[in-house]
């Protein structure tokens, strides 16, 4: 793997940096907390017109045929700023999904209007468990006649669907077959969250921002949005969701940077019985060990996403990824307000804003216990 970025990544990080500087800086995240929708239309339909929604897309869709190190180049810029967007549920995991197994009908109804800021799609897998993969759907769908023409009924609980009440479609998966934790037997379906037969309910997160417990109770979906073959999700699913994860882990990277050029710079103009604090021995092994951690964690997930776009064996590579991003991220941020003080730790300063992520975004997509577990089963399988 080359560590030197090309021509074409220094570019799109340095376009990145300069427009999320202008157009999000950390007062979007604080203001957004309090939005209905959780996000800026006005700045995602910006980062459309960049061409953001369409970069790990096919140029035949639309997009611009980008790679996972060029995604993961875009989200650790979104780290920096706290970025809040539905960007890795529509665009990674129900973009990335259609794009796997929908059909070209289905294909041609949803990534115009997906890449161009129109359409938002949320994504609901996970349910009452720490899991993140096919162990995690109890959901059920229920043939009402011929799959091919009178299409599913969905019951049961999807937990932590972002921006679903701000979504045009939610992408579900159900299990149409097999038994609970089999790999076989998922499907997906993009149902309507207006739907009478769906109801929200808003979570209070530690990020504060917009989640939900989506009930399903007798949903009704058409056989035209049935996405992929009906039992055979899982095989496409399982590497959208690698694909989701390695960008949440370069967006962890981004803001573990950012806090600690904070806190550097906080140590630097801080000054305490009459030196700045940074002087004092204490002080500097706490960012030195920082970077040390942000600085491997960086690496490990380019790495993941070089092995993704290699089309390597990537199971192990994309946990130990996330285990460590999510570690880092809530270490950094702890390290980053105790390094401010008492003040690190008030509501009103932009420490506070990368706390509560630092832990909310570990636990997201599978917590580190359920990604440590399968970094064991790959490391004693070998």
């Amino acid at each position: 793997m080359d560590m030197e970025f090309s021509d074409e990544q220094k570019g799109l990080q340095s376009t990145a940096r300069s427009f999320l500087s202008t157009e999000c800086p950390l007062s979007m995240a604080r203001e957004m907390e309090s939005n209905a929708e959780g996000f800026s239309r006005d700045l995602w339909k910006k980062m459309a017109d960049l061409g953001w929604l369409g970069l790990p897309h096919s140029e035949d869709a639309g997009g611009s045929g980008m790679g996972n190190v060029e995604l993961v180049v875009l989200t650790k810029e979104m780290g920096r700023s706290l970025c809040p967007s539905p960007y890795i549920p529509t665009v990674i995991l129900a973009g990335g999904a259609i794009a796997a197994v929908g059909s070209d009908d289905q294909k041609q109804r949803w990534f115009p209007g997906m890449i161009s800021g129109e359409t938002v799609i949320a994504f609901a897998l996970q349910e009452e468990n720490t899991f993140y993969d096919a162990r995690s759907v109890h959901a059920t769908a229920t043939a009402t006649g011929s799959p091919e023409g009178d299409g599913y009924v969905l019951n049961g609980t999807k937990m932590f669907v972002e921006f679903a009440t701000a979504a045009d479609k939610v992408l579900v998966v159900a299990r149409t077959a097999g038994a609970e934790g089999d790999t076989d037997g998922l499907s997906m379906f993009l149902i309507d969250p207006n739907d009478v037969n769906v109801e929200m309910e808003p979570l209070n997160t530690v990020a504060r921002d917009r989640q939900f417990q989506m009930k399903l109770d007798g949903v009704k979906v058409a056989a035209a949005d049935v996405i992929g073959e009906p039992g055979a999700a899982w095989a496409s699913l399982e590497g959208v969701i690698e694909q989701g994860v390695v960008a949440l882990c370069g967006y962890m990277v981004g803001a573990s940077e950012r806090i600690h050029e904070m806190a550097t710079e906080f140590a630097k103009e801080r000054v305490q019985f009459g030196k700045p604090i940074g002087s004092f021995q204490a002080i500097q092994h706490y960012l030195a060990l920082s970077i040390t951690e942000i600085i491997a964690a960086d690496t490990t997930v380019f790495y993941a996403a070089w092995t993704l776009d290699q089309g390597e064996p990537s199971r192990e590579v994309v946990a130990t990824a996330k285990a460590f991003a999510g570690d880092t991220f809530r270490k950094a941020s702890d390290v980053g307000a105790q390094i401010h003080g008492g003040i690190g730790y008030d509501e009103d300063m932009d420490t506070t804003l990368f706390l509560r992520r630092g832990k909310q975004y570990q636990l997201s997509m599978g917590d580190s216990g359920f990604w440590e577990d399968i970094i064991a089963e790959e490391i004693l399988d070998r």
